[in-house]
C-alpha cells in the first residue's frame, strides 16, 4: 500500500502581481517590508512571517535584529518600532544558527522547530549591510514548493528594488542616507507616521500595539566633525575621506537600526530619530559624541564632534527644524566644541531665541 504525500500549505499567496504594485508603490522602506509580510498573511497553515537582517560591519561583530512580524489573522504586519522593545533586541549571530546558515550559503532551507514542532522555511535575503538577512516562515506543515519557489523570487525584486533606492538616496562615500532623501524621509517618519499614532483605533482589536503606549517624539541632530579642514589640510583628502567612513560606522554601531542617519555634505551629518523626551534624546547623541572621543582614527589620531539637537514639532518643516538643530551646533562649536547641546535648553538660557515659523514648506 502506498503512503501519502506529506501534505503541504495551500499556496494562497497573494496574487504576485498584486504584491510587485503594493512593494513597489513606495519609497519608504517599512512599508516595503510591510507589504512582503502582509503577503503571508492569508496562505494556509503559515503560523508567522518574520523578517530578520543583519546589523554591523561586514569586518566586525555582527548581530541579528527582528525588522517585521506577520501573525496568522492579524492585519497590518508589525515592523520597525511597532515591535515591543523586548523584541528588538539584537541578538548574536549564533543564537540563529540555522538563519546564520541559510544565508551564508544563499539556500533555501527548511527544518522544524523543536520547541513548537512548526515547520519553518527560511529564505536569504541578498543584499548590502541594509538589506540582508532571512524571511522566516513559520507553518504548522510544510510549505509548498509553489510558495517556496515564489517567494524566492519575490524576495529577489524585493532585494533588487531596495538596491535602486539605495543607489539614488543614499551617499556613495559613507553609505549613509543623503540630503536630497531628507524631506522625504523626514515627513514620512512625522506626518505619515503621527497620523498611524492618532488614528481611530478598533477597540475591538485582539491584540494589542504599540499604539497604545503614547505617540513617539522625534528629535533632529545636527553633527559636525570638529576641525575638519585642518585634518584636509594637514593629512589631505583621502585620509579625510576615510575618517568620514569612520564616522558613518561608528553612527551605524551607536544609533538604533530604525534612526535614520544622513551625510549632508563635507563633514556634516544629521540624526533623525524617536526618544520619549529630551533626556533621551540628549542621551543618544552623547553616546554617539563619546565614541567618537574614544576612537582612535588611523593616520589622524583623535578627533571629536559637535552635535545640536531640537525637537520636531507639530507642523514642523525639514528646513525649519534643521536650521534650530544648526544653530544648536553651532553654538557648541563657539563655545568648546565636543558637546551636545540642545536647542530646547539653550532658548530657555536666554543663550537662543526661538524663531518658530509656519505656513510655507522650506526646502533646501
Amino acid at each position: 500500500m502506498s503512503q501519502n504525500p506529506p501534505s503541504r500549505c495551500a499556496p494562497s499567496i497573494a496574487a504576485p502581481l498584486d504584491l510587485l504594485i503594493e512593494m513597489t508603490c513606495t519609497r519608504e522602506r517599512v512599508m516595503i517590508d510591510s507589504a512582503l509580510l502582509a503577503a503571508l498573511s492569508d496562505t494556509d497553515g503559515v503560523r508567522e512571517a518574520r523578517l530578520w537582517r543583519l546589523i554591523g560591519e561586514p569586518d566586525g561583530p555582527r548581530f541579528w535584529i527582528l525588522c517585521g512580524i506577520q501573525r496568522a489573522g492579524r492585519e497590518p504586519p508589525l515592523v520597525a518600532d511597532q515591535l515591543p522593545d523586548d523584541e528588538r533586541e539584537p541578538l548574536p549571530i549564533a543564537s540563529l544558527a540555522s538563519h546564520w546558515q541559510c544565508f551564508e550559503r544563499a539556500e533555501v532551507t527548511r527544518t522544524v522547530d523543536s520547541r513548537s514542532g512548526h515547520h519553518l522555511l527560511l529564505l536569504p535575503m541578498a543584499g548590502d549591510m541594509h538589506t540582508a538577512g532571512v524571511l522566516e516562515v513559520r507553518a504548522s506543515c510544510p510549505v509548498s514548493d509553489h510558495v517556496r519557489t515564489l517567494l524566492a523570487c519575490v524576495l529577489r525584486v524585493h532585494g533588487n528594488y531596495m538596491s535602486l533606492l539605495d543607489y539614488s538616496e543614499r551617499d556613495t562615500l559613507t553609505g549613509l542616507l543623503n540630503r536630497k532623501s531628507f524631506d522625504t524621509t523626514f515627513l514620512q517618519a512625522t506626518v505619515v507616521d503621527a497620523h498611524r499614532l492618532y488614528s481611530v483605533v478598533d477597540s475591538a482589536a485582539v491584540v494589542p500595539d504599540r499604539r497604545q503606549e503614547g505617540p513617539r517624539r522625534y528629535w533632529l541632530g545636527v553633527i559636525d566633525i570638529d576641525h575638519f579642514k585642518q585634518i584636509n589640510d594637514r593629512f589631505g583628502h583621502l585620509v579625510g575621506d576615510e575618517a568620514l567612513t569612520v564616522i558613518a560606522r561608528l553612527m551605524r554601531a551607536t544609533f538604533r537600526y530604525d534612526d535614520r542617519l544622513y551625510r549632508f555634505g563635507g563633514e556634516e551629518f544629521v540624526v533623525l530619530l524617536s526618544a520619549p523626551d529630551e533626556v533621551g534624546a540628549r542621551a543618544a547623541f552623547e553616546r554617539f559624541r563619546h565614541a567618537v572621543e574614544s576612537h582612535y582614527f588611523i593616520g589622524i589620531g583623535r578627533s571629536t564632534v559637535s552635535v545640536g539637537f531640537s525637537d520636531v514639532r507639530a507642523g514642523d518643516t525639514p528646513q525649519a527644524c534643521f536650521d534650530r538643530a544648526d544653530k544648536a551646533v553651532y553654538y557648541g562649536k563657539t563655545h568648546g566644541r565636543n558637546q551636545v547641546c540642545s536647542h530646547i535648553a539653550l532658548v530657555a538660557a536666554g543663550e537662543l531665541e526661538d524663531n518658530m515659523k509656519f505656513g510655507s514648506i522650506e526646502l533646501f
